[in-house]
C-alpha cells in the first residue's frame, strides 16, 4: 500500500481530518490513564465513543465504504473500526487491565487515524469523482466538530 506522506486534504474532507485531532487528543490523554480510576477511565472512554467516536465511525461507514473499490483498503478500514469498538467494549466490561486496555485503544486508534490520513483518505482523492467528493462534503456540513470535555481532567 502507498502512503501519501504530504497529502494536501480535500475540502470536503476537512471535517473528518479535524474530527481526527480530537481523536489524537483523546489517544494521548489515554496514555495518562494510570493517573485516575479505573472507574474514571471507563467513564471517560464510554463518554468520548458516545459523543465523537461511534458517529464518526458511522459517517465514514455510510459515506465511503460503498465507494472503496480498493479492496486491502476497505478490509483495514473495516478490520481497524471493529478492532477499535471491541475494545472499547473490552474496556466497558473489564474488571482487570483497564489501564493496558486503554493504552491499547490509544494505540490502535493512533494507527488507524495514521492510516485513514495518509492511506485512505489520499485514495479517496485520487479515486473519487470531484462530485463523489462534494456529496461526502455536503453530507458533513451539520456537523459541529467540538473539543471534547470531560471532567475530572485525570491527564493535567
Amino acid at each position: 500500500m502507498k502512503i501519501n506522506k504530504k497529502a494536501s486534504r480535500n475540502e470536503n474532507l476537512y471535517v473528518f481530518s479535524h474530527e481526527h485531532h480530537h481523536g489524537l487528543v483523546f489517544a494521548v490523554r489515554l496514555k495518562k490513564a494510570s493517573q485516575t480510576s479505573t472507574e474514571t477511565l471507563k467513564k471517560y472512554v464510554l463518554h468520548f465513543w458516545d459523543s465523537a467516536l461511534d458517529a464518526h465511525f458511522k459517517n465514514e461507514e455510510e459515506l465511503f465504504l460503498h465507494l472503496l473499490a480498493n479492496k486491502d483498503i476497505k478490509t483495514q478500514f473495516l478490520r481497524e473500526h471493529k478492532l477499535i469498538n471491541s475494545l472499547v467494549n473490552d474496556i466497558q466490561s473489564a474488571n482487570e487491565d483497564i489501564i493496558q486496555k486503554a493504552e491499547e485503544l490509544s494505540d490502535q486508534l493512533k494507527l488507524h487515524i495514521k492510516f485513514e490520513e495518509k492511506v485512505l483518505f489520499p485514495w479517496l482523492q485520487d479515486n473519487l469523482s470531484p462530485d463523489e467528493l462534494y456529496q461526502i462534503g455536503e453530507s458533513l456540513k451539520s456537523i459541529e466538530v467540538k473539543a471534547h470535555e470531560f471532567e475530572p481532567k485525570f491527564w493535567e
